[in-house]
């Protein structure tokens, strides 16, 4: 198992340095021993067991204690705009791009997309304040399921050189049977979004991710949905799981590499809880960069059965 940081995030913006209390252990794997060492179980994580060379006997260690930020309302979503790269005149001679949507399992909408002017560009899906990239195929075209985030849907298509953003809308009549956290951050930071399922360790079964997502038709839990295609200026994994499902621990993996060693990394959480939304700001110190590799373990906001219930 690698090494794994722990810190403490404070409020609503949240910062958590390398320097208070991380944990760096170099693991051999289970059952691999050096010469007459005993194992000897280190806590690391809930859930997790790393076996060590025993040398010496080493005191306690103390760890601070983790906290999440505070959930906000979001303001009012301000009227979609055009791409950062929109010139506001559309390509002469081309179809108009089209966005269709129809429900899919999981409180979630299938959105195709069609534009035949736009072959093999980068381009967005924005909703209830996401903005999910996506690239399209060569010839302007694009499926794939979006979770919802409201009952009264609106899903609108981004386009380079589109003045006027298409726009579908429909009712989600299942939003209120799943609960929901997206996170948004820069794809050069590695950022990894993980759904601990009834005390999972990492990398068990029960550990949800980019790595092992699952469908939105899955009877064993909740699933990932990802969004970033190569050359995306951000990225954005949301977890979804039945509103039922009470024992799950959300955590964002920060690995520390020589790109985010001692970096300051941003991103923002948006979670929806039946049929209301809140959202927050991330702001993460990443350990300096002589402390070593591993990974910093951010807690995130969870769903709480009182409130998801309403």
């Amino acid at each position: 198992m690698k090494p794994i940081h722990k810190i403490a995030m404070v409020c609503t913006t949240f910062v958590l340095a390398a320097a208070t209390g991380h944990v760096m252990q170099t693991a051999a794997p289970e059952g691999l021993h050096a010469g007459s060492a005993r194992p000897v179980t280190a806590a690391v994580m809930p859930g997790a067991r790393v076996h060590l060379a025993e040398v010496a006997p080493a005191p306690a260690l103390v760890l601070p204690k983790l906290t999440v930020p505070a959930m906000r309302r979001p303001a009012a979503e301000a009227a979609l705009g055009p791409l950062p790269q929109d010139s506001g005149v559309a390509p002469t001679g081309c179809a108009a791009p089209q966005l269709q949507a129809e429900l899919a399992p999981g409180a979630s909408v299938r959105l195709t997309v069609l534009a035949p002017c736009h072959g093999a560009e980068p381009a967005e899906i924005r909703h209830a304040g996401l903005r999910l990239p996506i690239r399209l195929s060569d010839d302007g075209g694009w499926s794939g399921l979006v979770p919802a985030f409201a009952e009264q849907a609106v899903f609108a298509l981004g386009l380079p050189g589109e003045g006027t953003a298409p726009q579908v809308a429909l009712r989600v009549p299942t939003l209120a049977t799943v609960n929901r956290l997206a996170v948004t951050f820069a794809p050069e930071t590695g950022l990894q979004l993980h759904g601990y399922e009834y005390g999972a360790a990492p990398g068990s079964i029960g550990d949800v991710s980019v790595a092992l997502p699952r469908a939105a038709d899955t009877p064993l839990g909740g699933w990932i949905t990802s969004f970033g295609p190569p050359g995306a200026a951000q990225a954005v994994q949301i977890y979804s799981a039945p509103a039922a499902m009470s024992d799950i621990r959300l955590v964002l993996e920060a690995p520390v590499t020589p790109q985010t060693c001692g970096k300051d990394m941003a991103g923002s959480v948006l979670r929806q809880l039946g049929k209301a939304t809140d959202q927050a700001q991330l702001s993460l110190a990443m350990p300096g960069c002589d402390d070593g590799e591993g990974a910093v373990m951010m807690p995130l906001p969870g769903f709480p059965l009182a409130v998801a219930a309403n």
